[in-house]
């Protein structure tokens, strides 16, 4: 019998591949802030050649690593398709960062490669651009109430949003990584892709907060609120790259 009444499953995709980017620090601020609030956590690491079940896990995450890795990844995710399409369309959270991120969308084009399909959970596509976008970022997110957002991007793609998705973040400072380099970021549903590492979730305890209380929902059928906790030093963090931007 579990010791906490709330339980959740990660299912961290292709640690093994794709693992850079401070990828293991957004889990880990995850897996903590949950416990905080009495929320058991399992984080459950699936491989290469591992097959996911939709049903079986309430928060996903797929992080960045270099280009080479892209077209060795997709191999093993078109495997997992339909189940992450099933899991993302009934609002389970996602977070893709960097390669994942274009991994999700409908297709990528690196440079002098042809082409090349994603599992097309996100509707964007993704293309190798003429510039370098390294930096800090600050942006507002429109579905946090424009709360500011903050990150650091070093990447040189170029993504084309198309209807089916919002962006994740509205710019005030930094390149971004989109058409006309005013916002940044995909979301769908419960789903956001990212080229924003630093790590993301340490620096952005209201963002890791609306995926854990999204896994509650989703899970079980019904607003379950957080309780507050003590931020100082990600607040420090977050509100120093404010003021330096």
């Amino acid at each position: 019998m579990s010791k906490n009444p709330l339980k959740l499953k990660i299912a961290y995709l292709y640690p093994d591949i794709l693992k850079g980017f401070c990828d293991k620090a957004n889990i880990d601020v995850f897996i903590q802030r949950a416990k905080k609030r009495n929320v058991e956590v399992v984080l459950h690491e699936i491989y290469a050649n591992e097959r996911v079940q939709a049903s079986k896990y309430d928060f996903y995450y797929i992080g960045g690593s270099n280009t080479q890795a892209l077209n060795y990844t997709l191999e093993f995710l078109k495997k997992n398709e339909e189940e992450l399409k099933i899991a993302a369309y009934s609002n389970v959270p996602m977070l893709a960062v960097n390669c994942g991120y274009q991994l999700f969308g409908n297709s990528y084009q690196l440079h002098n490669q042809r082409k090349t399909e994603g599992i097309k959970i996100l509707d964007i596509d993704t293309n190798t651009g003429k510039n370098l976008y390294y930096g800090a970022l600050v942006g507002v997110c429109p579905f946090l109430r424009n709360r500011t957002i903050v990150g650091f991007e070093n990447h040189g793609m170029v993504t084309f949003l198309k209807s089916g998705v919002s962006p994740f973040l509205i710019l005030r400072n930094g390149k971004g990584n989109n058409a006309k380099d005013k916002t940044e970021g995909a979301k769908f549903n419960n789903v956001i892709g990212t080229y924003l590492t630093g790590p993301l979730l340490a620096q952005n305890p209201h963002l890791c907060d609306f995926f854990i209380a999204a896994a509650l929902r989703v899970k079980y059928k019904c607003k379950i609120p957080l309780a507050p906790l003590c931020d100082d030093i990600e607040w420090y963090s977050h509100n120093f790259i404010l003021e330096t931007k």
